[in-house]
């Protein structure tokens, strides 16, 4: 299976994981949609770091400056998901979960780029020197 179908399955299954979480926190922990999202978020960091890492991506880099990298990509798309999120619920009033829901396709869509193109796609060379100089 390639990476992107691969992607999609960790999507997926980190997806499930992250709304599960949230919705349980909003809902049934009747914690704020913000609490409830950074809690959901918590758990899918490190879920999406080791599917992705050994399933998608299949990486032998270096895992501190790889997961160094991740994390970077993951403040910048959580903090895009979060303003977004903040500015549907707070500015125009949407309901909550579909807020929930519109601010995470946001964090779908960064994390994917930045995670294919940053993150997990280093060119074998740059791989090479990082390894010598170890």
């Amino acid at each position: 299976m390639n990476q992107f179908p691969r992607y999609l399955v960790v999507g997926v299954i980190n997806t499930i994981l992250g709304y599960t979480i949230i919705f349980s926190c909003m809902y049934l922990a009747w914690m704020t949609p913000e609490t409830s999202n950074i809690a959901g978020y918590a758990v899918g960091i490190v879920a999406s770091y080791v599917l992705n890492r050994n399933y998608t991506f299949n990486s032998r880099q270096n895992r501190f400056s790889e997961s160094i990298r991740f994390l970077t990509v993951f403040i910048i798309a959580y903090a895009s998901n979060y303003v977004v999120l903040i500015t549907l619920i707070h500015r125009f009033g949407i309901h909550k979960g579909m807020s929930q829901i519109l601010a995470g396709l946001i964090y779908v869509v960064i994390s994917y780029l930045m995670n294919k193109y940053f993150v997990f796609n280093i060119p074998n060379d740059m791989i090479h020197a990082v390894k010598e100089e170890t």
